[in-house]
């Protein structure tokens, strides 16, 4: 889609965390260099002549280099357990969410930006509202052979109760991210070199649970990686991929009393990014990751990602994912939990105009072991969804999905962790754009 491929910058192939609440990669959105992403061509994906936003020319600003692409999304629907909990309180859901994207037509390089706010009401239960704000710029610039990408972005989003390793807040927990990144791709022929370097500040808004507040700045951090992505090209869309980089979280507000969960880690990656002809795709990292902390023993845990998508036709598109990470916990004296999640997807094209779409998944996080030993814990979920939209015109796009959310896990666990619940949720959106 145009919205997904407006500057055609792709970002290097690293893994990332999972969790719903950390994963940084989901918080910025396609079209900005530096956190665009280029994940293959699927029946949701492709371009569709006829029905995309043409976009808004700036003749006026950049030499008539730059297009605008407004568009504003109406959602309303019912949620059964808005406080994912046992006992289910549900309420009608109102969604709005204006958003802009900036993008130059430059034949080289390439600019971006983007901004959106996004406000959730639950007329039954109006604590549980939240309003999120994304804004990112990013731009890349051809030397030579060579590109050099430079991006930053601000994000402020809400924790989900019924997401892995949630807090049972009677209200959301507010995380704000403040994220800087720069890479310098150096190609040589079929191999290509891109080091990179990102620092990011995560920032936790307090909490409360059955009207006790709840501190949450002990989890504020700042985070540190630099790194460095080799490619081999065997073939046209067909590359060998060996990467690593070194990790460094100081966290800012420690417990008193207690010693900061500062880490250091490394992690190293190989794999394999396979295009069949168009018909399958494959995508494989795999490797390990070693984590040190100062009050913690270390950790040596394998990582990775694997992805396959295939494509017997133009009208149907099969997506599976598994992955596998190490992510910082929200519970006080954890230094963190090993992330497992796999996802299996189906986009169809019913007609030219209408997608269908269909999901079941399943995820676990295994906490860490706390000082002395003792065990973290377990929580398992699984997640399934359906969806049809229906692209009117290039302006207007109607879509329906009902979402299903179920998490079980130990009920020992501390600092409130939401035990066993189901969440299903249930929208009709509408999308208007230029």
């Amino acid at each position: 889609m145009a919205w997904a491929a407006m500057t055609g910058i792709a970002a290097a192939l690293l893994i990332g965390g999972k969790a719903g609440a950390e994963l940084l990669s989901s918080l910025f959105p396609d079209g900005v260099p530096g956190y665009d992403a280029a994940p293959g061509v699927t029946v949701k994906s492709r371009a569709r002549p006829g029905y995309e936003p043409l976009g808004v020319p700036l003749p006026q600003f950049g030499g008539g280099g730059f297009m605008l692409w407004p568009r504003v999304e109406q959602s309303i629907g019912y949620d059964n357990n808005v406080l994912a909990g046992s006992h289910k309180r549900g309420s009608a859901v109102v969604r709005t969410e204006p958003s802009l994207l900036l993008s130059s037509r430059w034949a080289r390089d390439a600019l971006g930006a983007y901004v959106s706010v996004g406000d959730t009401r639950y007329p039954d239960l109006p604590a549980q509202g939240r309003t999120d704000v994304t804004l990112s710029v990013g731009g890349s610039v051809e030397i030579g052979d060579d590109r050099l990408t430079l991006a930053a972005a601000h994000v402020q989003r809400h924790q989900d109760r019924s997401a892995l390793d949630a807090l049972a807040s009677d209200r959301p927990v507010s995380v704000r991210v403040d994220d800087a990144r720069a890479s310098y791709a150096i190609n040589f022929g079929r191999w290509s070199l891109t080091p990179h370097i990102e620092l990011a500040s995560w920032r936790f808004g307090d909490a409360s649970v059955l009207g006790v507040p709840v501190g949450q700045s002990y989890r504020d951090r700042l985070v540190v990686q630099g790194g460095a992505t080799v490619r081999y090209e065997m073939a046209p869309l067909r590359n060998l991929i060996f990467s690593g980089r070194a990790i460094g979280q100081s966290y800012t507000a420690p417990l008193p009393g207690q010693a900061a969960p500062d880490s250091q880690g490394y992690q190293f990656l190989a794999g394999l990014d396979y295009d069949d002809d168009a018909v399958w795709r494959y995508r494989l990292l795999a490797g390990g990751a070693k984590r040190y902390a100062v009050a913690y023993r270390p950790r040596v845990d394998f990582v990775g990602e694997a992805e396959a998508s295939w494509s017997p036709n133009g009208m149907t598109t099969l997506r599976a994912n598994l992955s596998r990470s190490v992510e910082d916990a929200a519970q006080e004296g954890v230094v963190g939990f090993t992330y497992t999640g796999g996802k299996l997807a189906i986009d169809h094209e019913y007609m030219r105009n209408v997608l269908l779409t269909a999901m079941a998944g399943m995820q676990q996080a295994e906490f860490n072991n706390q000082p002395g030993g003792q065990s973290g814990g377990r929580q398992s979920g699984y997640l399934a969804g359906a969806g049809v939209s229906w692209l009117v015109n290039r302006a207007v796009r109607l879509s329906l999905t009902h979402d299903i959310v179920g998490v079980s896990g130990s009920k020992s666990l501390p600092n409130g962790l939401s035990g066993d619940h189901t969440r299903q949720q249930t929208l009709l959106r509408v999308r208007l754009g230029l």
